[in-house]
């Protein structure tokens, strides 16, 4: 297996005239292919504070016309919710190569910074072809490989999720450890524990990147 981080320019893609026009972060948490072409993500925005749901999806709208939005507020700022569009050729790549989209993540510049897990060096060569053929810029920054041992495990992994997503690892801190333990019905010492042997994983996968 191979984890690879990669920045990508997709013209006329919709997440990158959003942040770039509005000032927002949007982080695709789960991509999947929908109906053969289309494809739904699952979001999270965030934004400065006098920007409502309603506001984003209708600029998302307005960007991509017929793409079926629904937002949550998850937060000051914060929004948690799926986009849908009819055609959506990453998917259908990330399909093609055999890779699997672990999540992306907007910037300043318009660009996206992709993760991607794919089952080895070639599928992930495949990738990169294909979206360069579709007429993007693709830069890649990092491979690692994934070995079992550095594998999370479905505890950790949904762990770590939860973490991420309610703002446990950003400063300050959007919730702490008590609040995390009660949600996922464990003690404050086991959640620890859990929390401590994903992020020592995380960080040995990282630190045997490969060329």
């Amino acid at each position: 297996m191979r984890s690879a981080t990669m920045l990508v320019k997709i013209p006329g893609n919709w997440i990158g005239d959003l942040c770039t026009s509005c000032d927002l972060s949007v982080k695709v948490l789960k991509c999947v292919p929908v109906n053969g072409k289309g494809g739904m993500s699952f979001l999270q925005i965030d934004s400065p504070q006098d920007f409502s749901g309603t506001a984003i999806a209708e600029r998302i709208r307005s960007i991509e016309p017929g793409c079926h939005v629904e937002l949550t507020p998850a937060g000051p700022g914060r929004f948690i919710g799926t986009a849908q569009t009819s055609a959506c050729a990453v998917c259908r790549l990330l399909a093609e190569s055999g890779c699997f989209l672990d999540s992306a993540a907007s910037r300043s510049d318009g660009l996206l910074q992709w993760n991607i897990l794919a089952p080895n060096a070639e599928s992930l060569k495949a990738l990169v072809e294909k979206v360069t053929a579709l007429g993007c810029s693709v830069e890649l920054k990092r491979v690692s490989r994934l070995t079992t041992a550095s594998e999370l495990t479905r505890t950790q992994e949904r762990v770590l999720q939860m973490a991420y997503d309610l703002g446990y690892f950003e400063i300050p801190r959007k919730t702490n450890l008590a609040k995390l333990a009660k949600m996922l019905e464990v003690s404050k010492a086991t959640l620890d524990v859990i929390i401590r042997r994903a992020q020592r994983k995380i960080i040995a996968s990282h630190m045997r990147a490969v060329p």
